[in-house]
């Protein structure tokens, strides 16, 4: 596995002085993913009543193991301490082709989370970055994501533009 230290020039440490390092999520992340997951869903409202913590987090780990080890997820995570302070995520699609994406496939940009206390640090992006060159190395065409307010500067800076034509139907 691959890691490498991160935001050094910029002083990015760990509380311990450890630099915070960049790597590939392993199938044996799926805990630590999971679990700040579930703190990204309770944090936008999605999780309103703790008594569904127990069943989602189970269920949330039953998509990271295996879709880790398959590559049909992928993430980048930030480490500090041994701990994951940061995650991303990026998925696949396919869809017909049309004259704007000849392969028809997308990218799709999920999970990103970075714990409070290591907001504003630069920490988020770094992962970011590696989800985009991962995705453009790939057929995709281009790459959707949804944002947080809190999340959009960090898109806008990379290139993302804001569109106005996601909709959704829900079962």
């Amino acid at each position: 596995m691959e890691r490498r230290a991160m935001g050094e020039e910029a002083g990015l440490r760990a509380p311990s002085g450890e630099a915070v390092a960049l790597r590939r999520a392993i199938p044996d992340d799926a805990e630590a993913l999971s679990r700040l997951r579930l703190d990204l869903l309770r944090e936008i409202g999605n999780l309103a009543d703790d008594r569904q913590a127990g069943p989602l987090l189970a269920a949330i780990r039953g998509y990271f193991a295996p879709r880790l080890a398959s590559g049909e997820f992928v993430a980048w995570v930030a480490e500090a301490d041994g701990r994951l302070v940061a995650t991303s995520g990026l998925v696949f699609f396919e869809r017909p082709p049309d004259a704007g994406n000849l392969s028809g496939v997308d990218a799709y940009v999920m999970n990103m989370y970075t714990l409070p206390p290591w907001r504003g640090r630069g920490v988020a992006t770094a992962p970011l970055a590696e989800l985009l060159r991962f995705a453009q190395a790939s057929a995709a065409g281009g790459v959707r994501l949804h944002a947080t307010e809190e999340g959009r500067p960090i898109y806008q800076r990379a290139g993302f533009r804001q569109t106005a034509t996601e909709m959704e139907l829900r079962w």
